[in-house]
């Protein structure tokens, strides 16, 4: 698979809540769990383990070789969340979005 097709199943798997696919409930990000829960470590370490295991699937299928998600409070409520993948060709795959969450002043 080259580099311009493993970037877009990256970031249709981080761009597509999971469960909205009808013949792939499974495929797909859970950050809007996060959406309700205050803004904290917890939430923010949820959020990278979201991103890692939106993208488990291409893991599994050989696609990529390795995957980590950094994410960091851009605002009280919105985590911008940076993933790094690597492909088995050596290709480096970078992705960013934004996750809205609960407000640190809820908390």
């Amino acid at each position: 698979m080259n580099t311009e097709k493993i970037k877009e199943e990256v970031q249709l798997s981080l761009g597509i809540a999971k469960g909205s696919l009808f013949k792939k409930p499974e495929f797909g990000h859970r950050f809007k769990e996060l959406a309700r829960v205050p803004a904290s470590e917890n939430t923010r370490s949820r959020a990278e383990t979201y991103a890692c295991e939106a993208l488990q699937w291409m893991l599994d299928y050989k696609h990529l070789r390795s995957v980590t998600a950094d994410a960091t409070y851009k605002d009280n409520d919105k985590l911008l969340v940076h993933v790094e993948c690597v492909a088995y060709n050596g290709d480096v795959i970078e992705f960013s979005r934004f996750v809205e969450v609960g407000d640190v002043h809820n908390s």
